[in-house]
This record gives structure tokens, sequence and C-alpha cells, in this order.
């Protein structure tokens, strides 16, 4: 590219050299007006010819100069996207790898920086409710406040889809690491507005620490990704630190996970049925359908094991769909005036096919919308309640009836019996279980059922076991009870001969031989 700049000065150089030397010596022999006026033109051309070239040299060379500082500025911008998330304007993955190898050797012997993972609660049903646009301005914003938070001693990345990491600055004690990773979670569960739409999330962290948990960044990057799976199961927005027995959890939970899926292909998750006995007639009023999966290696999976997982892989809503659609065909052959109360995750309460899909499970079993409950928790409301409500008022305009499960154990907002289309509340069994020598469970019972007698909602009574319990219910008002004192969850055939054991009068129960 030098080349031609270079050639031009060259030979201006030379034509001018040429001019000066050499044209002389040809006009020795001649000092006549012509040889003189002949020697000025030559020598003017000359001089005209270098004069071009010299300016055409200068020109070229100037213009190579701004090139490649063009190439320069383009090279360090490709350089700069390279390292870059085009969509929230973080370091890449590529460059925290890179970050990582300068900011370790900042910290000094008795100092260590975490290694943090996190992502967000429930970003995919945002996505599908809100759109993809929506989702981008979410992750901007929450890229962002986790930028703000940790400011510039260490560096946040996005690894990917939801999925965000960071290298904090360097600590002295474990109680730093802590109170930096409250800090964080303090921040992200400030609700996003974005015009008139507000929106909550939470998000879990986990933590891994250098040098005490690893040197190489790919092996902090995954224990700490343990310890978010850890987090994450042990409720919404904490943290935990990587602990060395976690390898061998998350290993269980992978193959558990495996297992599950093909599980679900093969239909090998069943529901089992527990009676919801009404207290006045002592009849069984309905069933709840309940999943219960046993697996050849593992034995009896507990569902509280199996539909966190099921709910953190994004197949809860395949697992339900089947479970569903086994309950509805089993409860065809019930009595008329039995109904089916079945579970739904929160996730699903943000997907807004939920109606149709469902109305599609009911219509394929042929099984009527009014004698299907569908309970909810207290969280699936929290979490976006304009989607929440969208959905649970299509689905009550079907006929179904929703009810609120475990009332009283968790956020327990009375807003959400009037802003919610809810019928049924179920007593969460941590008050019934206690009411009789626990006066502070008794008076939260007590107020639950003249909360429901006032509201005209119907109260169900969870883990009744002891038949002294199922008294104190009765006698304070309670119409329906649930637990093991009646039965535990049976199968469908099992279920179909408790119905065939009341034909001649009520269910029969006792303290101890339903228990299990």
């Amino acid at each position: 590219m030098m080349a031609r700049p270079l050639a031009a000065l060259f030979a201006a150089a030379i034509v001018s050299f040429a001019a000066l030397k050499f044209i002389p010596h040809l006009l020795e022999d001649g000092h006549d007006e012509n040889n003189h006026l002949f020697y000025d033109a030559a020598t003017g051309i000359f001089m005209v010819f270098a004069l071009v070239g010299t300016t055409y040299g200068i020109w070229a060379t100037r213009r190579l100069r701004k090139e490649l500082s063009a190439r320069s500025s383009q090279h360090s911008e490709a350089l700069a996207l390279a390292q870059h998330d085009a969509l929230t304007g973080l370091p890449n993955r590529r460059r925290l790898l890179e970050a990582f190898a300068v900011l370790s050797r900042e910290v000094k012997d008795d100092c260590f920086r975490a290694i943090m993972m996190l992502d967000l609660d429930g970003f995919k049903p945002i996505n599908d409710v809100y759109g993809h646009a929506f989702g981008d301005n979410l992750l901007r914003s929450f890229a962002g406040r986790l930028a703000e938070t940790v400011g510039n001693d260490g560096i946040v990345a996005r690894l990917g889809g939801d999925e965000f990491a960071i290298i904090s600055p360097v600590f002295k004690d474990k109680s730093e690491a802590s109170g930096f990773a409250r800090r964080l979670l303090t921040r992200i569960s400030e609700r996003f507005e974005f015009g008139e739409r507000q929106i909550s999330i939470g998000t879990g962290i986990g933590i891994a620490l250098y040098p005490h948990d690893g040197h190489a960044i790919t092996e902090l990057l995954r224990r700490a990704d343990i310890a978010l799976y850890r987090a994450k199961s042990s409720g919404r927005s904490t943290y935990r630190f990587f602990e060395v027995d976690m390898d061998a959890s998350i290993l269980h939970r992978t193959l558990l996970e495996q297992r599950l899926r093909r599980a679900i292909e093969n239909e090998e998750v069943k529901v089992h049925y527990q009676p919801i006995l009404d207290m006045d007639t002592g009849r069984i009023a309905g069933f709840e359908g309940l999943a219960r999966w046993s697996d050849s290696d593992f034995g009896d999976v507990p569902p509280m094991q199996f539909i966190p997982i099921a709910e953190d892989c994004g197949i809860i809503s395949e697992l339900t769909r089947h479970l569903l659609a086994q309950a509805c065909s089993a409860a065809r052959s019930w009595p008329d005036e039995l109904y089916l109360s079945f579970n739904l995750s929160p996730v699903q309460l943000q997907d807004p096919a939920l109606p149709t899909q469902i109305q599609t499970i009911l219509d394929t079993a042929g099984y009527p919308a009014d004698r299907l409950v569908l309970e909810i928790t207290e969280t699936s409301l929290v979490k976006n309640p304009e989607s929440a409500k969208r959905i649970l008022n299509e689905l009550t305009k079907a006929g179904i009836t929703i009810a609120l499960d475990d009332f009283g154990a968790g956020h327990s907002s009375l807003s959400y019996l009037r802003d919610f289309p809810i019928k049924k509340v179920k007593i969460d069994k941590s008050f019934t279980e206690r009411m009789l020598t626990d006066k502070q469970c008794a008076a939260i019972v007590e107020a639950v059922l003249v909360l429901s007698r006032g509201l005209d909602i119907d109260a169900v009574a969870e883990g009744v076991e002891q038949g002294e319990v199922h008294d104190a219910l009765s006698s304070s008002g309670c119409h329906y009870g649930q637990g093991f004192l009646y039965a535990k969850a049976v199968s469908a055939e099992a279920a179909a001969e408790l119905l065939n054991d009341q034909a001649d009068g009520s269910l029969s129960f006792s303290d101890t031989s339903n228990v299990a």
C-alpha cells in the first residue's frame, strides 16, 4: 500500500535531479538565446512534473494514513463487538474469561473475589406473554441494575439468554460477599416500569469463591451454577455459596431430570386421588388429583422433588397436560355431584394459551368444566398479577372453579379474594395440624372460616389427621376437610372402591386406619 506514494515521491526526486544536473551539460556547446530558451522551458517542464509527483506523493501518503487509521478504528470496534453482548452492551463470556486473568492477579493472599451466576425467574413466560421486545427491554434494565450495583471494581457479563455472571470486587471476609449478594437481590426486587406496565421478577444467585473454590474461571462458573440451582430450589430470590457436597447433589438432580423426561414421554407419572370430605354429610364431595412417580432406580420420588425440576427445565406444561387428561378420563365415571380438584404450577399462570389447552383437554375427555376445580398458590398471583387475572377470568368464564391453595402460608393478601375470581380457599395444613395445641393457629383457622362465610366462598381444611381436629373444624363451621384421617391419595381403581364403600352411607374413617 505504501508503494504507490513512495514511488511518486521517488520519481519526483529523480526528475528534479535530472533536470538540474544533466540539462546544463547538454547545452554546453551552445550559448545562443534559443538554447537558453530551450533550457528554461525544459527545466520548467521537469520542475512541473517534479512538483506534481511530490504533491501526489504527499496526498497519497496522507490518504494512506487516514485509511490505516480508519482500519485500525474498525478493527478496534470489531474487537469490542466480539467481546460484548449486542443487546445489553455488557461483556460477553469471551471478555469475562479474559478479564478474569487480570482481575485474579489483583487478589492478595488474604482476600478473594466472588464468582456469581444469576438468571431471571420465569423469563420465558414473560417473553411469551408480553413479546420479545418487552423481554429485551427487561434484560437491558436488569443488566443496568447489575452493572450499577457491581461498579467499576468488578465485572458483569451476559452469558446468553437470561443468564448473567459477575466477578465481584475484592473482599476480605465472606460476610462482605453475603452483603453484596443481598444488595443485588434488593435492587433486582424493585419493580421494573416500562410505560404504564410494571413487573416484578426474582432471581437466585450462586456463588463460588476464588481462589478457595478453584483457580480456573470455567470451573468457578460451573460451581457457581451448581450453587445457583441450590439457591433456586431453596426459594424465591435467595443466594447460596458453593459447597463440595453440591456436586453430588447436582449429579443426582441431572439424572433425575433425564429420568423424568423419559417418564413423561412414556406416561409413567400417574395421578392418585385423595378424597375431599363433606363434613356435613360424611360423604366424599370430590377428589384432588396428585402426581405420583415411581422410578425403577430412584424408587418413589416425592412430588416436592420432581415438580420443581419439571418447572425449572420447562416440561411442567407437558406434565400437567398429561396428568390432567388422565384425571379427567378417570373422573368422568364418578357420580355427577363429585368434582375433580387439580393443581396448577405458578409457571403456567404466565402462559396465555393455558385456558385453550385446558378446554381442549376437557373436550377430548368429555368432562364438564363445571366439575373441575383448579388450585393455584398465592405465589403465582404475586409474580404477574395482570397476566394471572386475565387467565383466571378466562377459565372462570368457561365454567371452571378457582381455588386458592395453602391459604395463610404465603403472602396471604386479602385483596386476592377481592380482585381474583376465587370461589374456594384451602386452609394450609400447618394451621389445622396444630390448631388443638396452638391458640394462634386455632385463631387463624377460625378467622379464615369467618372470612369465607362472609365472602360466600367454600373453605377446605387440609391436613386433617386426627378425629379431634375433624370435630373441632366441624363445630367451627368448616364444611369440607382433606387429609390422611379420611384417606391417603390412592389410584383411580382404589378411588372407585372408596366411592362404592360409601354407597349405603358415609365414608368410614378412624384416627389410624388411613394414615400413611
